[in-house]
């Protein structure tokens, strides 16, 4: 997956972070954590591009 379609999804997975908060009305919710962390991995996964293309 290319770094411009990562941070598409990261966008999309952000609000989808920011309805289900409002919708649950709590952060420590365990969906709410779930795609907390799913996007934590998201973001790694990009940092991680970006080191290797430096790399290069």
């Amino acid at each position: 997956m290319e770094e411009a379609e990562m941070r598409r999804h990261l966008e999309r997975m952000q609000m989808q972070l920011y309805s289900l908060v409002e919708e649950k009305g709590s952060f420590v919710d365990p969906r709410v954590v779930e795609l907390s962390q799913k996007i934590d991995r998201l973001i790694l996964s990009i940092q991680r591009l970006r080191m290797q293309e430096r790399i290069k």
